[in-house]
């Protein structure tokens, strides 16, 4: 290969690159059941109810894109909570990513976690229970990051299923419009669609 060649790829490459679209991100996101607020976090918390109608869970836009888009957001046990008195409790929640648009899955994510003391709970949420706060607080949290598929330009998070036990036994909660899990921290990655496409 002689020096020109390699200098004129080295070129193409190095256009290529510049012209490459840099990944964007979006935050804003339609919550149906807004928590509030977290007293030391600060962050937004959404609850998530069991439903397969993207209508009614967690939503974002993506806007014009190519390629799969990646989301991400924490995912946390709903534990109910009366001041400093914390009942012990296990909870194991599912939800599901949806295409917004048709309804089909996307992918699951789920947590498992238990609550036997305040380090148990990420945060409290701002309200008018003991304390100034509210009797439901988030559990520690469960990365989630999902792959979005190029051709979906709208998500939805709805809740499939939360198992609870407490000392009065285990029992799983599936119904429609029972909240199961909370969400927050929801960002998600795409790519611009180039101009002109």
């Amino acid at each position: 290969m002689t020096p020109r060649l390699v200098l004129a790829l080295c070129l193409v490459s190095a256009g290529a690159l510049v012209a490459a679209p840099a990944n964007k991100f979006v935050t804003d996101a339609q919550c149906p059941s807004d928590l509030g607020r977290g007293v030391k976090s600060k962050r937004a918390f959404c609850d998530i109810a069991a439903s397969t109608d993207p209508a009614k869970g967690a939503s974002m836009r993506i806007p014009p894109h190519t390629g799969p888009s990646t989301l991400r957001f924490d995912l946390h046990n709903r534990f109910a909570v009366a001041g400093k008195a914390l009942p012990f409790a296990r909870a194991s929640a599912l939800v599901a990513v949806l295409n917004a648009n048709s309804g089909a899955v996307i992918d699951r994510a789920a947590v498992l976690s238990e609550l036997r003391e305040e380090l148990d709970l990420f945060d409290r949420i701002v309200g008018t229970g003991p304390g100034g706060t509210k009797t439901v607080a988030p559990g520690r949290p469960q990365p989630a990051t999902i792959t979005i598929p190029a051709n979906v330009s709208a998500v939805s998070i709805v809740g499939i299923r939360v198992e609870l036990t407490t000392k009065a036994g285990s029992e799983t909660f599936s119904s429609p419009g029972r909240p199961v899990a909370i969400i927050s921290n929801l960002r998600l990655e795409y790519t611009p669609a180039t101009v002109g496409k």
